[in-house]
């Protein structure tokens, strides 16, 4: 956990962790998915689907990436 990370969760409770963790984000390229929270975000109160520009973990290529709720 992060300082950001840390900052949220003691002001707003667990609940941002468990939040953050059903947010996903996607690579265009190979389809592999981390949580917002593995990655060092903080995605609380939040709605829709939205882009966001990359690298990815698994292939290592730039792109845009799909950022949205799992169900």
């Amino acid at each position: 956990m992060n300082g950001t990370q840390r900052f949220f969760t003691w002001i707003f409770g667990p609940g941002v962790e468990r939040e953050s963790r059903a947010w996903k984000v996607e690579c265009s390229h190979c389809h592999h998915s981390d949580s917002v929270w593995d990655l060092g975000g903080i995605r609380y109160k939040a709605s829709g689907t939205k882009r966001s520009g990359g690298k990815c973990r698994k292939c290592g290529r730039f792109s845009m990436r799909k950022v949205y709720r799992s169900a």
